[in-house]
C-alpha cells in the first residue's frame, strides 16, 4: 500500500484548513470597531451665547461654536479670493497654485464643518463678515503686482490668526467633533500659509509678532514643595503612582482581560497554530516514508 498519497492528501487538507483559519483569524481578530448610532439634533439646539450644551460627542461650548463659525466664514471669502486670483493673474503660476490650494482646501473644510454643524445642532453663517467682504473689495480694485500683494498679505495675515486659534481650540476643546475639525483646519491652514509665502509677496514685517507665554503659576491652594531639591518628603518615586491614563469605553483600543492579544479570537489563533503543527508533522512523515522506500529498494 502506498502511504504517500493519503499522507499528501492529509497535508493538503491541513494547508487548506490553515489558510481558512488564518484568514478568519485575521478578519475576526481585528480590534472591535463598533458603530455608534448617530442622532441628528434639531437645528439650533447646539446652544447660544455662553451656554454649554451636552452632546453625544462631548460638551459644546461658546468657543467651539465660534470656531465653527470662523471656519465656515473663512471658506466664504477665501474661495472667492481664489477665484479672483485665477481670473486676474492667469499668467502667474505661484498665484494660481495658491488659488488652487485655497479652493480645494476650503472645499474640504466646508464638508467637515457642515457635517459638524448638523451633528451638533449648530446653525452656521451663510455670509462672510464685513471685514472679509472689505478684503475682497480690495482685491477687486487691484490689478497686476498690486493685486498679488493684496492677495498674498491679506490671506497670509488671516491664516496666521486662524492657525493660532485652531491650535488653541484643539488643545482645550472637550468635543470630539471639534477636535476633528480643528485638526483638519490646522492641516489646511498650514498648507495655505506655505503656498501664500511661496508667492514671494508676503511682507513678514507686517505680520503680528508672536508673544511669549506667561510663566506657569502654582495652582491656588497647592502645597509648597519641601525637602531637598524642592521634592516633598512624602513624594512617591513610583512612576505608576498618580493618575493612570484610561481608554474610553467603546473605542477600538478597548479590550477586556479575557480577550487577550487577539481579541475574542484566541481560540482561532491557537487552532491555526495546531493545524500548522499537524501540517509540519505530516510533511515529516512523507520525508521518512520516502527514505524507507529508498532503503527497501536498495535491498
Amino acid at each position: 500500500m502506498n502511504l504517500a498519497t493519503p499522507t499528501r492528501l492529509l497535508v493538503a487538507l491541513a494547508g487548506c484548513a490553515l489558510a481558512v483559519l488564518l484568514n478568519t483569524g485575521i478578519a475576526i481578530g481585528q480590534p472591535p470597531n463598533p458603530s455608534t448610532p448617530i442622532s441628528t439634533p434639531p437645528p439650533g439646539s447646539g446652544g447660544t451665547g455662553d451656554e454649554v450644551v451636552q452632546t453625544q460627542w462631548g460638551p459644546l461650548g461658546p468657543a467651539d461654536r465660534d470656531f465653527m463659525n470662523r471656519v465656515k466664514q473663512a471658506g466664504l471669502w477665501e474661495k472667492p479670493a481664489g477665484d479672483k486670483g485665477r481670473a486676474k493673474r492667469p499668467d502667474q503660476p505661484k498665484i494660481l497654485e495658491a488659488c488652487k490650494h485655497l479652493i480645494e482646501g476650503h472645499t474640504l473644510l466646508d464638508n467637515v464643518v457642515n457635517r459638524a454643524g448638523v451633528l451638533l445642532g449648530h446653525t452656521l453663517p451663510t455670509e462672510a463678515s464685513d471685514e472679509q467682504k472689505g478684503w475682497l473689495a480690495e482685491m477687486d480694485a487691484a490689478n497686476g503686482d498690486e493685486f498679488d500683494a493684496v492677495f498674498a498679505n491679506r490671506l497670509r495675515a488671516a491664516h496666521g490668526k486662524v492657525y493660532a486659534y485652531a491650535a488653541q481650540i484643539r488643545a482645550g476643546t472637550k468635543n470630539e467633533l471639534i477636535r476633528i475639525l480643528s485638526t483638519q483646519a490646522m492641516i489646511t491652514v498650514f498648507d495655505h500659509m506655505k503656498v501664500l509665502e511661496d508667492t514671494g509677496r508676503v511682507d513678514f514685517a507686517g505680520l503680528e509678532s508672536p508673544q511669549p507665554l506667561a510663566p506657569p503659576t502654582a495652582a491656588a491652594g497647592a502645597p509648597e514643595p519641601t525637602g531637598e531639591n524642592g521634592n516633598s518628603a512624602d513624594a512617591s518615586t513610583n512612576p505608576t503612582d498618580g493618575v493612570i491614563p484610561t481608554v474610553p469605553e467603546g473605542t477600538r483600543f478597548t479590550r477586556t482581560a479575557e480577550q487577550g492579544v487577539f481579541g475574542d479570537n484566541n481560540g482561532v489563533f491557537f487552532g491555526a497554530i495546531a493545524v500548522l503543527a499537524l501540517a509540519l508533522v505530516g510533511m515529516r512523515m512523507i520525508s521518512r516514508s520516502k527514505k524507507t522506500r529508498r532503503k527497501s529498494r536498495s535491498f
